[in-house]
């Protein structure tokens, strides 16, 4: 019980950290804090409410397996993201570029896979089926929080979207797409690879 506590408390300070860095700082990077810190706050709420914890029984070689498919996915998407003009950034240096893939997708696209299954579980635990809670964690939930990203961001513009496909709808200044289809992905994309992973003996 101590152990979840404290890992809550340097979750809430790595938020804390890149919230204070996003807004006074206007430092692009802030994202990797808020990141790690909301994965670890989701990680640890998740596994207190589940039967089974997240990575249950994983050795060494599923974690390089996950994280290097996640990182490759990632990488792959940023990429045609660019190429196609959707999004940009405000640094290109090496040292950004893995900072960036590391913490501010890899850890990024974990954080949401992770709000979609509390979603899911305290929808479940309401007896709602499994679609129904898929559908309703992925709208509610993983939209609440891409906003709450989005928001965050304004303030320093680590990422600018440009463009969207589809449409370029915006409500207040968010684009419609980008904050439904695109954080839905960043939560199904992972959830997808670690089902793939965990059935790999």
């Amino acid at each position: 019980m101590k152990i979840k506590k404290n890992l809550l408390i340097l979750g809430i300070i790595f938020v804390i950290i890149g919230i204070i860095l996003s807004v006074i700082y206007k430092e692009p990077h802030f994202y990797a804090w808020f990141s790690l810190g909301l994965f670890i706050i989701l990680i640890t709420i998740y596994n207190s409410i589940s039967e089974k914890p997240l990575f249950y029984k994983w050795k060494i070689k599923k974690y390089f397996i996950f994280l290097g498919i996640l990182i490759l996915t990632c990488i792959i998407i940023d990429k045609i993201g660019i190429y196609l003009n959707y999004w940009t950034y405000l640094y290109n240096t090496l040292f950004d570029e893995v900072l960036k893939y590391m913490f501010e997708w890899a850890v990024a696209f974990l954080y949401f896979m992770v709000i979609l299954l509390v979603g899911m579980k305290i929808f479940q635990k309401n007896r709602l089926g499994k679609t129904i809670s898929f559908v309703l964690s992925l709208i509610i939930f993983v939209t609440i929080t891409g906003l709450i990203t989005e928001y965050i961001n304004q303030f320093v513009g680590s990422w600018i979207v440009l463009n969207m496909p589809l449409t370029n709808y915006k409500i207040r200044g968010y684009y419609l797409i980008f904050q439904t289809i695109g954080y839905w992905l960043m939560a199904i994309i992972p959830l997808i690879i670690y089902k793939f992973v965990n059935k790999i003996k």
